[in-house]
């Protein structure tokens, strides 16, 4: 599972255990920082479809809002703590620069500030704006987003096909490929993830499994495509053996 560092995308800082400690205690608040070191270091362990938790890697605390509601409120301070409930899932939505719990607020710096300072409580509101959005960055190359949810997988069955040289007769074969994903949990925020946007998918043909040809398809579909699952139909005229 990657690491990475949580950054606000507007400010620049980065999530921090308040203190620094590479072990802190339950409870700890999430601030802002600038700079990077090892402390700043989180991963995530998804759990159900794109819900999951967000660790701290050296500690292995994961992050709650305080208190560890299940719908907490507006300004509700995000927290360190070992427990692993319903209470502490998120979606990290790295297409959108968000990340929203799972009753539905986003993570914002406390204020709402564009580029707050440092020390600046982590916390959960309902508002959307520039401001709270936040980018998962290699601590290799601050500069290379890291896809939190891997890079995409192509499942399905290959047939092969013959050609017949100088054919008596042509035949049309007709096949069919889907592509996408079905709608995520009931909520009103569009969720989806990096690759699904049309940059996405391209680069994440660069190590999955693929021809050149069905690489391409991908490539030229649209990225609303990626938001629910779809049928492709296509069609190959010529004189053929199926296998």
């Amino acid at each position: 599972m990657a690491t990475f560092f949580i950054r606000h995308k507007s400010g620049g800082k980065c999530f921090y255990p308040k203190n620094g400690q590479s072990n802190p205690g339950n409870d700890t608040k999430i601030v802002l920082f600038d700079g990077t070191n090892k402390n700043m270091h989180f991963t995530f362990d998804v759990e159900d479809d794109h819900w999951g938790y967000i660790r701290h890697v050296s500690s292995g605390k994961i992050i709650h809002p305080y208190g560890g509601c299940l719908n907490p409120g507006n300004d509700t301070d995000l927290v360190l703590h070992k427990d692993r409930h319903g209470g502490a899932l998120f979606c990290i939505d790295s297409a959108n620069d968000t990340i929203m719990h799972k009753g539905g607020k986003f993570v914002h710096p406390k204020g709402g500030s564009q580029n707050p300072g440092n020390d600046t409580k982590v916390c959960l509101h309902q508002d959307q704006h520039y401001a709270m959005k936040f980018e998962c960055v290699s601590p290799n190359n601050t500069s290379e987003e890291v896809l939190v949810y891997g890079a995409p997988t192509l499942l399905g069955k290959w047939k092969i096909i013959n050609m017949v040289i100088n054919p008596a007769a042509i035949h049309k074969h007709t096949f069919q490929y889907k592509v996408g994903k079905s709608k995520t949990e009931s909520t009103s925020y569009s969720f989806s993830f990096k690759w699904e946007t049309t940059a996405g998918v391209s680069a994440g043909m660069v190590s999955a499994s693929a021809s050149a040809s069905l690489s391409t398809i991908f490539e030229r579909s649209s990225a609303s495509t990626w938001s629910e699952e779809t049928t492709v139909t296509r069609e190959i005229t010529g004189c053929f053996l199926i296998y």
